[in-house]
């Protein structure tokens, strides 16, 4: 299915137990890590702490957009830093999870790349931190293989005009030539030379809370348009051959 279309939804992988306590380790992190560094925003987010259910996760998204806009440095450090985390093992020990990998790598297994998951962050009229339409592989030339696998927190995410993703099916055959630009304060861009929208059947993806897609290296993607003044947080966990047998690694960076 993944090699037809180039990604595969999956349902409820992670438990609403889970997804709870890692959203509020979440928070928590922030609350610690800006301890020494901006006082204010580490009371602003040991706050939230107190709160719970809608309230919890309603506050905790906007209260990242006031980070975003008062310290992009800082916005950027809590947007990798957590991926540090040993919280995330539980998703990638998961049985569907692992299911999915051991099928599709087959004796190739997987490396889990230390530096993620990393959050990616998307709020209404906030372009430098949107994907253009790009293919990870361009990213890891050196990786033949790879998968990734992408979350939302905090809040379900619609399928259209909701900072979610956009798939060209079947775009996973090949490498397409790009060129690079960098947003100003923004992600890197490598953008394909080709019409992506004329040449592929574009799929708009929704997930609800405890919901993961798995989506192909060579499969090309883009952030959906954000409508929505409530922003959009998802992690993604990349997943990368390098051509050794019966065990899991790290990269190191």
């Amino acid at each position: 299915m993944i090699n037809k279309s180039g990604y595969k939804i999956l349902k409820n992988v992670i438990s609403q137990r889970e997804i709870d306590v890692i959203e509020r380790n979440y928070i928590k992190f922030i609350s610690l890590y800006c301890a020494d560094k901006d006082k204010h925003i580490a009371k602003i987010f040991k706050k939230i702490l107190s709160k719970k259910g809608n309230e919890f996760r309603n506050l905790a998204l906007l209260s990242l957009i006031k980070v975003e806009k008062k310290n992009k440095d800082l916005f950027y450090s809590i947007s990798k830093d957590f991926g540090n985390s040993l919280i995330f093992e539980k998703i990638i020990n998961n049985r569907k999870t692992n299911f999915i990998l051991k099928n599709y790598f087959k004796d190739e297994l997987p490396l889990v790349q230390k530096r993620n998951p990393v959050m990616l962050f998307n709020k209404k009229k906030l372009d430098r931190l949107k994907y253009e339409w790009h293919q990870e592989s361009q990213f890891y030339p050196k990786h033949e293989m790879g998968l990734h696998l992408w979350f939302p927190l905090f809040r379900s995410i619609k399928n259209k005009n909701d900072g979610g993703m956009k798939f060209a099916f079947g775009s996973n055959r090949k490498d397409y030539p790009f060129v690079e630009s960098i947003k100003k304060n923004g992600w890197r861009q490598r953008i394909p030379t080709i019409n992506v929208e004329e040449k592929f059947k574009i799929v708009n993806i929704g997930l609800s809370r405890g919901d993961v897609v798995f989506f192909e290296n060579k499969l090309l993607h883009k952030s959906d348009d954000q409508q929505n003044k409530i922003p959009r947080v998802a992690f993604v966990i990349r997943f990368i051959s390098n051509g050794k047998k019966n065990r899991f690694n790290v990269i190191q960076n």
